[in-house]
């Protein structure tokens, strides 16, 4: 009977023994990927905050090309309203062409 409860003790304890190993490999493996997923957290924090500040000098720029586009539209409005107060005024005629007999 003894022999019996020895050897199931014996085997249990061996593949506890296999389990730790396996575990500290696992442990390590993943000790790596975290060390990595970190490594990468910190990248991609960078590449966030360098997009927001893009987005905010597109912002401003989309302001100022919008003040700009105003401006513009403004001009072309006191242009058109100098042209229909001159409704006398006909655009220059192109010279004409000479044959050559």
């Amino acid at each position: 009977m003894r022999m019996t409860a020895v050897v199931p003790a014996w085997c249990c304890s061996w593949r506890w023994r296999d389990a730790g190993k396996t575990s500290k490999t696992e442990n390590a493996q993943l000790k790596a990927q975290v060390t990595t997923l970190q490594k990468e957290n910190v990248a991609l924090k960078g590449e966030g905050t360098s997009l927001r500040a893009d987005a905010e000098a597109m912002k401003k720029q989309l302001a100022e090309l919008t003040k700009e586009k105003q401006g513009l539209e403004e001009q072309v409005k006191a242009l058109q309203a100098t042209i229909a107060a001159k409704p006398s005024a006909k655009p220059p005629q192109k010279p004409k062409k000479m044959s050559m007999p």
